[in-house]
């Protein structure tokens, strides 16, 4: 009993399970997590993220600390990808944590993520033995907001046209196509935020044939999934369009933002 009592004291590790070998030795620099994710909301033009790091002990007396961007292991490029705002923080006597303001820039981001990797450097403070690489993963990030607006459209059945509008709906993860097909008639779907796949259920687009009566939509029945690109700003729906008397068969149409 003594024996595991005075082990559960006096062993110290770390939250990634790895022993301290540098406890109590004094003020030893690391960062406080290895890696981190940055998303750049599209329209928004930056990002800033915050890297912390830490001292084992408070140090005494003033201290600069700087970050060092490792370039040959990283698939991102500082000043097209993004900034470091503040490259050099001071630790004042009693301090043990500081931070570093990384800037994500929209211009240089796209879905697909890139790594920025960094490292600390002080002419006072030596590093210590663990946490010492900080991977930063960076990418643009779209969602609803920025999607919806207006859209040109080529429509399987009824042709091409300008100036669609699609707007967010009232429930959780909807658009609405507002007068698709004629006025009057909106055309809710539901997208999944992870996927972009879209479905909706059979509505009736407010076209009356002059032979058939109302034409309606649903998903194809081929089974093609429909989806949404939010970055690329469009919409693919797999549409069977149908009457009464049967369906004008499988369509394709494309929105694209404008």
């Amino acid at each position: 009993m003594f024996f595991a009592a005075f082990f559960s004291i006096f062993s110290c590790v770390e939250d990634d399970g790895l022993p301290n070998p540098d406890y109590d030795k004094g003020s030893y620099l690391n960062f406080a997590k290895t890696e981190g994710t940055a998303g750049v909301l599209a329209g928004t033009n930056h990002f800033d993220y915050v890297i912390d790091y830490e001292t084992i002990a408070a140090v005494s007396g003033s201290h600069d600390v700087k970050l060092v961007f490792d370039a040959a292991n990283s698939t991102a490029v500082e000043g097209v990808d993004f900034q470091i705002v503040n490259a050099t923080d001071n630790l004042a006597s009693g301090e043990n944590t500081g931070k570093f303001t990384v800037r994500v820039l929209e211009s240089g981001m796209s879905p697909v993520a890139k790594v920025a990797k960094f490292k600390l450097q002080s002419a006072t403070i030596p590093n210590s033995s663990f946490k010492q690489e900080f991977a930063l993963s960076m990418s643009l990030v779209c969602n609803a907001s920025t999607f919806v607006g207006t859209f040109d459209v080529n429509n399987g059945l009824f042709g091409a046209w300008s100036g669609q509008t699609i707007v967010q709906g009232t429930d959780p993860n909807t658009l609405i196509l507002k007068d698709y097909i004629e006025v009057g008639y909106d055309i809710k779907l539901t997208y999944d935020p992870n996927s972009g796949n879209v479905t909706f259920t059979p509505q009736q687009t407010g076209y009356l044939h002059p032979s058939y009566g109302m034409i309606s939509m649903k998903m194809a029945v081929n089974g093609a999934a429909s989806k949404v690109d939010f970055c690329a700003r469009k919409l693919t729906l797999n549409v069977n369009y149908y009457v009464s008397a049967g369906s004008f068969g499988d369509k394709v149409d494309t929105l694209t933002g404008s």
